[in-house]
């Protein structure tokens, strides 16, 4: 009689611990749980702050690109613009402006906000680029032409959205804007005549 009784209360025992342990796993599991939804809720939302595109039409900054230009000169004398851009990098909103000499070609960031140098690099040119070849075929020709502002203005008449970067290139002798523009998850890019804001062409990026 004794020994069933000793039974049944080891019995009774045994199941409330267990009932015990299972509370305390489905507690851990849940806490578990929450806490990776919680660390993916946060990987989520930095994901889409770096991710987002800041609209540059009508954005004013304290650098003009025409002081990078300047600043690029006054470091590279000897040196012609071959390409301006302004885009967004790591956060930033950089200038970066390209140049050549007869030797060598250049590349200079600047923040556009803080007017600082983020970079200074030179590449020796190769033979046929040299001799002033690449400065002959790329060269800037920035007399009389547009502001990036008209340009970005005339660029969202064309195609609606929010525009990315723009930069001044040259191509075949000719000195064109260039502007990249996000509608949705479609990425456009409007070339316009850089003196009189003619569309050169629309083009969606695969």
């Amino acid at each position: 009689m004794w020994k069933k009784i000793s039974v049944i209360a080891m019995t009774t025992v045994m199941v409330g611990t267990l009932a015990a342990c299972g509370d305390e796993d489905a507690k851990d599991n849940n806490n578990s749980n929450n806490t990776q939804q919680t660390a993916d809720s946060g990987t989520n939302s930095n994901s889409n702050s770096d991710t987002a595109t800041i609209d540059l039409n009508n954005k004013k900054f304290s650098m003009s690109y025409t002081e990078a230009v300047e600043l690029f000169k006054n470091k590279h004398p000897e040196a012609d613009v071959t390409s301006i851009e302004l885009s967004q990098e790591l956060g930033k909103f950089v200038y970066t402006i390209d140049g050549v000499d007869n030797i060598n070609e250049f590349e200079m960031k600047f923040d556009a906000d803080t007017k600082a140098v983020l970079q200074d690099n030179s590449e020796k040119l190769d033979a046929e680029d040299g001799n002033g070849k690449a400065r002959t075929n790329e060269k800037l020709d920035l007399t009389g032409i547009k502001t990036p502002q008209e340009a970005m203005t005339a660029a969202i008449k064309q195609q609606a959205g929010t525009v990315k970067e723009w930069s001044i290139d040259r191509e075949l002798n000719q000195t064109y804007f260039s502007v990249q523009i996000m509608n949705g998850n479609q990425e456009f890019e409007v070339k316009l005549d850089s003196k009189t804001l003619a569309v050169l062409s629309t083009e969606q990026d695969s």
